[in-house]
């Protein structure tokens, strides 16, 4: 018979860098809806995306490898449902990648390039491609690392 799995921060890590990662993704929303208010410039917005997107990088991408890196490396370390929903936590979060991102790209370059008149039906767009992906991919892995955490040990 299997030892039980005693939880260690090991297992803990892609609880919190996917929790920080769905908590960037809320943030996200205060940051950029106010661009869309009728009084906002559309040049603002532009010229706010040409610096954003470079200053956030270490954010999503820094939350997003760690939950997949330590998620892995807690499939490989546990077993039953533990396993299984780490497993799937780091599918989730892979898919935050993935998840339109020929589609993302191009309209950031709108936004930040294209004409200024359409920046803010550009944003419209990426703020619901954002909402998709947070509620199809970030939110998933991060409730699958909570309940896999939550059920090491457990026999």
């Amino acid at each position: 018979m299997a030892s039980p799995i005693i939880p260690s921060l090991r297992h803990l890590i892609p609880v919190l860098s996917s929790t920080a990662s769905v908590s960037f993704c809320f943030s996200e929303y205060w940051t950029l809806i106010p661009f869309l208010q009728s009084d906002m410039l559309p040049q603002s917005l532009a010229h706010f995306w040409e610096s954003y997107l470079y200053q956030t990088i270490p954010g999503w991408l820094g939350f997003g490898m760690t939950s997949v890196l330590m998620g892995y490396l807690s499939y490989r370390r546990t077993d039953d449902l533990s396993r299984r929903l780490y497993g799937w936590g780091v599918l989730f979060a892979l898919s935050h990648y993935a998840f339109g991102y020929y589609e993302v790209s191009q309209v950031v370059e709108k936004i930040a390039h294209g004409p200024p008149e359409e920046a803010k039906d550009m944003q419209r767009i990426w703020l619901q491609v954002h909402t998709a992906r947070t509620i199809c991919s970030d939110i998933p892995a991060m409730l699958c690392f909570i309940v896999a955490y939550m059920n090491l040990g457990v026999k």
